[in-house]
């Protein structure tokens, strides 16, 4: 376990969620280790935004617009790289953020589930297998739609 305020949020990252132990408030998965946070959930994701360019409302935003969906929605941080859903609201402390890898989903009570990534990495998270699946496709079509839009503008740039 290593300790890290620095930007861990790239293709590596699996999961984020709130903790709440001394000077500490995140908890980040990685394929390479597990790191810690002074820094929240909604500030650490906000970071990783504005390397990119933008901010985690911006990028909330545009999901939503494009999914025309508001509640709990999932977002891009860099544009065919990087998203990420919530399992519940933001607000609540036991939102896990997860990110788009393979994974699988186990319910081992109800509302209750283990999601195992394909590097075999587990996290307990409290939201049931059927919502952590919903958000997962949620994310998945919006970065669908995001790699459809940036060829779309690739093939007919200069186009009139």
């Amino acid at each position: 376990m290593l300790n890290c305020d620095s930007d861990l949020i790239d293709g590596r990252a699996l999961a984020l969620k709130s903790i709440f132990t001394g000077e500490y408030r995140s908890k980040i998965i990685t394929t390479h280790g597990t790191y810690f946070s002074k820094l929240t959930p909604k500030n650490v994701l906000n970071k990783a935004c504005l390397t990119y360019f933008s901010t985690k409302e911006g990028r909330k935003q545009a999901a939503s617009s494009l999914l025309n969906y508001s509640k709990k929605p999932p977002f891009i941080i860099a544009p065919n790289e990087i998203g990420v859903f919530p399992t519940k609201s933001p607000q609540n402390p036991d939102c896990v953020w997860i990110f788009n890898h393979r994974l699988n989903v186990e319910e081992v009570v109800k509302g209750q589930s283990v999601v195992t990534f394909v590097n075999g990495t587990s996290i307990n998270v409290k939201a049931s297998k059927n919502t952590i699946l919903k958000q997962k496709q949620r994310l998945h079509t919006l970065m669908s739609i995001s790699h459809l839009m940036h060829r779309e503008k690739e093939l007919y740039a200069g186009v009139k």
